[in-house]
């Protein structure tokens, strides 16, 4: 099927978040990536499937129409944005992004185990051996595949190592949570094996990239679920796993001089910095500072959707919630907030876990997901496409789930007398 083959050339190029023209250069293509194209042929082969996403009564419908009022919520006042084309922009990335997770949805909700996951999983593997190599090739010498990069950067295909950290973030929490549910054992023994190695690359980039917001909601995820679990293996595995990031960050000075001053100077800006520099400012007290301004100014509107660049600050929110406020006032966060809400519903099937395998998926996966909305708290997620590719992933679990629980309903009721 030739969009299904689109999707997958989507999911596995989303990765490389380089815009076809340099950022600031063409207000089209300094935002559109290889991904995007394939996305979008995508969508024009998979058309007719798509409005069923949002007309019939069950959850994911729900989803989608909350994204949808969302979108409107933040277009609506267009004509009060303080930058008309940027909300025009920013407002058409949002549908283009909600369109492609109904159209995955659709294309792979019958190929979950056997075409999506793998699918994410040899993603991962892609991103992090690229990666790996071009920060091999900046010590040695080799040409680089994603040439223009500071040495010591581990960035595979992302523009900065912010994109990097956020991506592998939002997939981990697709992956490890897959690792040790009970749907882990209904993959194919070759997608098992995939996985672990997926697993130990992922974990060791994220490592690399220096994102503090990522390591933050990573870290929570971990403990929360370790806590929600109570598994003294996998705490044994958690400590032996931080023991050896705390022998490579000891050593990696000695081997990769360049990416741990780079991490290091990350941690003394982003964290130390912050503290130390509280009576003059720093860069995120500033920054949020000028969000609460412009809500403050315009409480019901904000400064319009891509309109706080220029007007607030030279950078946008570095922050969801703190961009919805600035950025939408009101009416915005009113449309997110409902978003939010339709998302963590999703999430639901706790107590039939023990018996089904897509239930438990969900179970072990919302650690993870309150981890990343920590990490939100300093990033600007709905952008990502790799957040709508979470979504999805978890639309179809829910889906998987439910026809799991029907199906086993159903032989319950065949088992039983004929005579009662």
């Amino acid at each position: 099927m030739i969009k299904k083959f689109f999707f997958i050339l989507f999911i596995l190029l989303s990765f490389i978040t380089q815009t076809i023209a340099e950022p600031g250069k063409d207000v089209i293509l300094s935002r559109l990536t290889f991904s995007d194209i394939f996305g979008a042929l995508g969508l024009v082969f998979g058309l007719k499937v798509l409005y069923t996403g949002f007309i019939n009564a069950n959850q994911v419908s729900k989803i989608y129409q909350a994204s949808l009022f969302m979108v409107f919520c933040f277009f609506a006042p267009i004509l009060f944005s303080y930058n008309i084309q940027s909300t025009i922009v920013e407002c058409l990335i949002l549908l283009f992004l909600v369109f492609m997770s109904v159209g995955i949805y659709k294309t792979f909700k019958e190929d979950f185990l056997s075409s999506l996951l793998p699918l994410i999983i040899y993603t991962m593997i892609t991103a992090s051996v690229l990666g790996y190599y071009d920060l091999l090739a900046s010590v040695v010498g080799l040409p680089r595949i994603f040439p223009k990069r500071t040495d010591g950067e581990a960035l595979s295909g992302f523009r900065n190592a912010g994109q990097a950290g956020a991506y592998f973030l939002v997939n981990l929490t697709i992956l490890i949570p897959l690792r040790f549910s009970k749907l882990f054992y209904l993959l194919r023994n070759r997608d098992r094996k995939l996985l672990n190695i997926a697993l130990l690359l992922s974990i060791i980039f994220i490592a690399l990239t220096g994102k503090i917001a990522a390591y933050i909601g990573l870290l929570i995820g971990v403990f929360m679920y370790i806590v929600y679990k109570r598994n003294a293996k996998q705490l044994v595995v958690l400590i032996i796993a931080t023991i050896g990031l705390v022998v490579l960050w000891n050593n990696l000075e000695s081997y990769m001089p360049d990416t741990y001053n780079r991490i290091n100077s990350k941690y003394n800006s982003r964290i130390l910095g912050t503290i130390e520099n509280r009576a003059s400012g720093g860069f995120i007290e500033n920054n949020y500072g000028e969000a609460i301004q412009s809500f403050t100014d315009r409480p019901l509107i904000g400064s319009g959707m891509g309109g706080f660049i220029g007007r607030y600050g030279k950078h946008e929110v570095h922050s969801t919630y703190l961009k919805m406020l600035g950025e939408t006032g009101i009416l915005g966060t009113l449309g997110y907030a409902i978003f939010l809400l339709s998302f963590l519903r999703l999430f639901r099937f706790k107590k039939h876990r023990k018996q089904n395998p897509y239930a438990d998926y969900l179970w072990a996966m919302y650690p993870f997901i309150l981890g990343c909305l920590i990490s939100w708290s300093y990033t600007y997620h709905l952008r990502k496409r790799e957040f709508w590719i979470l979504l999805t992933v978890i639309l179809i679990s829910n889906y998987a789930a439910r026809q799991y629980s029907l199906n086993e309903q159903k032989c319950i009721v065949d088992e039983l007398p004929k005579n009662i």
